[in-house]
């Protein structure tokens, strides 16, 4: 019995300790578990509210930006209305404008008293039509001076009886109505941009009231009708600001009827079809929502829309649903990472634990934790060596624009050592006027709080450098910028090959121009000169970068396709018979043949094909008319035969320029009027000049 005892004695407390042992496992898997879910509730939560607050930053950020565009739109409107103050508020026209009602509207008694003897001229209107040529001058030249196409001034009944272009063409019964809602509501209206050769173009309607002071309680006599062309004004309004992301897109709708289009000023028709339904909220804007692109059914983006006060008009700010996401998928990805990690750490702790309870040394575990610092200390060391070793520049910056960090890299091309580094200011590395310049993009990532990429020229040691560099906030753990990452990329070498490709790319248009040009000894530098003047006269009409760019490569392939006509064709001295003609014209199938399956720009390759047409349908190889050739092909067609009238053939001798142009002029019926005014204008000036002495 007291060997007994002693040995439940001796093994109770072990079974005790047992016991208490598997209780205390059984408190840390609970903690554990607990502890998981916990961690999952909580990633949750943030997952859910990230995507709100991005949601909601992503409204006010296109609600702001559509408000922006909107209030500069309507500032730009009523600019244009404001224009015709100094006209119709002269106490001239308003007399003139009283006097002209006072007639009831019967014009006649102005325009059948013009030329009239003042006998025979009616009493009411010898007054009034002695001094219209007066005031048509003086609306010419308001509308000049002020930028308009055009003018005219329309009585209550909505009849013109002054306009800037010498007489009264029929005007439209939409602009007759905008005309006389002007009147009616004594305020300003606004037409609907519509496409014409020139561009896109719009009427603006400002009442005119009688003389007496005042005009809040007295109607309106007339209307001042002004047209003004705003291809231009439109794509820069519309033209990304600084303020823009990559992935944001200004838009502006134009109703007319039932019908929404998307106003394009940049393409051929001026608009473009809107390819989803328009839902209008009780303000008449299109709220912030998840949706179809406008113009892309296939592309998904986040957009709202603001009625412009005026026209009926709507700017739309978009915005891509991926990219708009994609800062919220890296930070769900992020945060079940970190919770991940966090399970993992709450498990290896417990894991620890029950070693620890289980009977493991402590001495093991400390031995665990130090290898552990081990591993840690050869990582670090490990990422310094990398990091040492990087070519690109890796910087960190304070709230003050000191660097607190600098790699190798960075400081062996200052020229100094990093801890000279430390603490300076862009200024002391790169001079003033570049520490100006990073310094811009340094206050956007700080203060909206994102990364930026830019592309800038940098002087380091005497030596021009072009870095790509990327800049992002880095937080504390409280969410709060404390500076800024830098990235620098070299890539002088990457834009020098793209520098030196392009300058290949031309030289092998040359070229290939002076390789056709060898087929007919007297097509020698035609090319040349009609590459050079086409981009001098593109220049003079205000066409765009691309276009230009477009129109020199169009000149230098314009002969291509007569390499394939016989030589004795195109050298014959005298006229062509009509086969012989017909062989000659089909140089441009030829030509069309030979690019359509070449990587070219399609304008390119229209303007070549359409550039032997003739706006009143007389040319080849299609009869095109005026609308049908776009405007790149009109200015080659006119510009090819200057070019050919001002050098000998063999079959007659060079004219002289301006006799070529005055023929050119006198066939306005065949040539664009518009092209040969710039091109009278180009060959006066300095670089026409010396492009047609290079002709010799």
């Amino acid at each position: 019995m007291a060997e007994h005892h002693s040995r439940t004695m001796s093994e109770g407390p072990k079974s005790i300790g047992g016991a208490g042992q598997g209780v205390k496992i059984g408190v840390v898997l609970a903690f554990v578990l607990v502890f998981s879910a916990g961690i999952l509730f909580l990633a949750n939560k943030t997952v859910t509210n990230k995507k709100t607050e991005a949601l909601e930053n992503q409204q006010k950020r296109l609600g702001l930006l559509a408000h922006g565009r909107a209030e500069v739109i309507e500032t730009w409107l009523n600019g244009l209305s404001h224009h015709g103050d100094r006209l119709i508020k002269s106490d001239l026209f308003r007399l003139y404008a009283a006097e002209v009602d006072g007639i009831k509207g019967d014009l006649s008694a102005i325009f059948g008293a013009v030329g009239m003897s003042e006998e025979d001229a009616p009493e009411d209107g010898a007054a009034l039509a002695e001094q219209l040529p007066m005031m048509q001058n003086m609306l010419r030249e308001f509308s000049t001076y002020s930028g308009f196409l055009n003018a005219r001034i329309l009585n209550k009944n909505g009849d013109a009886y002054i306009a800037t272009d010498g007489h009264l063409p029929p005007m439209a019964d939409t602009q007759v109505s905008l005309a006389l809602a002007s009147i009616v509501n004594k305020g300003v209206e606004f037409s609907q941009l519509r496409k014409t050769s020139q561009g896109l173009e719009m009427d603006i309607y400002v009442p005119i009231f009688p003389p007496e002071a005042g005009e809040d309680n007295i109607n309106a006599i007339g209307v001042l009708m002004m047209t003004r062309q705003v291809t231009g004004k439109i794509t820069e309004l519309l033209s990304n600001s600084a303020l823009s992301a990559k992935s944001e897109r200004t838009r502006l709708l134009q109703k007319t009827g039932e019908t929404f289009r998307e106003v394009t000023p940049w393409t051929s028709q001026g608009f473009s079809d809107v390819v989803v339904k328009i839902d209008l909220d009780k303000d008449g804007n299109i709220a912030f929502g998840d949706r179809t692109s406008l113009s892309d059914s296939d592309q998904e983006v986040y957009s709202l829309a603001k009625r412009i006060s005026g026209p009926q008009w709507w700017v739309v700010q978009e915005s891509d649903y991926v990219a708009a996401m994609t800062p919220v998928d890296n930070f769900n990805r992020t945060v079940y990472i970190v919770a991940g990690l966090g399970i993992l750490t709450a498990f290896l702790i417990a894991g620890l634990a029950w070693w620890v309870l289980a009977g493991v040394q402590s001495q093991r575990i400390a031995e665990e934790f130090k290898i552990l610092a081990n591993q840690i200390d050869d990582q670090k060391r490990f990422i310094d060596s990398i990091n040492a070793n990087i070519d690109e520049f890796i910087t960190l910056k304070d709230m003050d624009g000191k660097y607190t960090y600098v790699n190798d890299a960075f400081a062996a091309a200052a020229g100094r050592s990093k801890e000279e580094l430390l603490n300076m200011d862009s200024a002391a590395v790169f001079g003033f006027d570049t520490a100006k310049r990073l310094g811009s993009a340094d206050n956007v990532v700080t203060n909206e709080n994102r990364k930026i990429t830019i592309n800038e020229p940098i002087f380091l040691r005497s030596q021009r450098y072009q870095f790509q560099i990327s800049k992002s906030p880095y937080h504390d753990g409280k969410g709060v910028c404390q500076g800024i990452v830098e990235v620098y990329r070299d890539i002088t070498e990457f834009v020098a090959v793209q520098e030196k490709n392009k300058r290949l790319i031309q030289r092998a248009m040359e070229a290939l121009g002076s390789t056709i040009e060898a087929a007919d000894p007297y097509l020698g530098g035609h090319t040349k000169l009609l590459a050079g003047l086409s981009v001098e006269v593109a220049k003079n009409m205000h066409l765009s970068e691309m276009d230009i760019a477009e129109i020199e490569t169009a000149a230098n392939l314009s002969q291509i396709g007569k390499m394939f006509v016989p030589n004795e064709i195109l050298t014959k001295p005298g006229k062509l018979t009509d086969e012989e003609m017909t062989t000659m014209e089909e140089h441009v199938e030829h030509a069309y043949r030979i690019l359509k399956d070449i990587d070219i720009a399609e304008g390119v390759l229209t303007a070549i094909y359409q550039m032997n047409e003739r706006i009143d349908g007389s040319g080849y190889p299609k009869n095109l008319k005026f609308d049908e050739v776009i405007l790149l092909a009109r200015i080659l067609s006119a510009l090819n035969v200057f070019c050919a009238m001002i050098r000998p053939r063999a079959y007659r001798g060079a004219k002289d320029p301006q006799k070529a142009l005055e023929i050119l002029a006198s066939e306005s019926n065949k040539f664009d009027s518009l092209v040969v005014t710039a091109l009278a204008d180009v060959i006066k000036t300095p670089a026409g000049e010396k492009l047609l002495a290079s002709k010799e």
